[in-house]
């Protein structure tokens, strides 16, 4: 599985995407992909046209193919006979099913997590996640806070040392990231849905919560925090 949204956005590349460099096309295009559909530039239930998109990013088709293909895999694209590829579709029934199951995952994440060592050095590490969220949340880049979202819950699974339950949580990671960015506007993609920075305090909570000694405490936690994101806006008929 390609390493898609796992560096920082500077808030230039939320406003255009530019030509490729001569690394991995196709993990760029992925990365591209993604990040349009974060920023609603790519919504869901809508075609992706591959020529443009090629175009766009001065590649050739094949890169573009290549990268579609494995988004089909990881359920962010769809194929559709005679349609073409169409990113997802993302009504509140899937969304709902998508944040179960990774709240399951990670609250599986957080019960293996019970030394008070391996809690304290989590906590540095999601501390210094949060920082940067901070500034994110400052310069409102929706994109690099949707990475870093991703960034912050990631570094909770892989404290587990579960390599299987990582893997798991990873593949639901792309649409995890699509869902932040979308869930921040209203029904019409004008108004962001919850303020930056009360996002950036159920993280700190969630950090706050591993010092604590109650488990049920830091996972009703990280369910309020999970289970909040809004799921009555039907994004697949935008």
């Amino acid at each position: 599985m390609p390493k898609v949204l796992a560096q920082k956005a500077s808030p230039a590349s939320s406003a255009t995407l530019g030509p490729l460099r001569a690394t991995s096309y196709v993990d760029q295009v992925v990365e591209a992909i993604l990040s349009r559909a974060v920023l609603g530039q790519f919504l869901p239930g809508r075609r992706i046209n591959e020529l443009a998109l090629a175009r766009e990013l001065n590649v050739s088709r094949a890169p573009i193919r290549e990268a579609l293909r494995m988004l089909v895999a990881l359920d962010v694209v769809e194929n559709t006979p005679y349609q073409g590829m169409r990113l997802t579709a993302l009504p509140p029934e899937r969304i709902r099913h998508i944040s179960q199951v990774r709240l399951e995952l990670e609250k599986l994440s957080l019960r293996e997590i019970r030394e008070v060592k391996r809690r304290n050095l989590l906590r540095t590490e999601l501390q210094n996640v949060l920082e940067d969220m901070k500034s994110a949340a400052r310069k409102e880049d929706r994109l690099a806070l949707a990475k870093l979202d991703a960034v912050f819950h990631e570094t909770i699974m892989r404290a587990s040392a579960n390599p299987v339950l990582l893997k798991l949580w990873q593949m639901l990671r792309p649409q995890l990231i699509i869902i932040f960015g979308l869930s921040q506007y209203g029904a019409q993609g004008s108004e962001r849905k919850k303020p930056f920075q009360k996002i950036v305090q159920e993280h700190r909570d969630l950090i706050e919560g591993l010092a604590s000694a109650s488990f049920d405490k830091l996972t009703a936690a990280l369910e309020a925090h999970i289970l909040e994101e809004n799921v009555s806006v039907d994004f697949s008929s935008r």
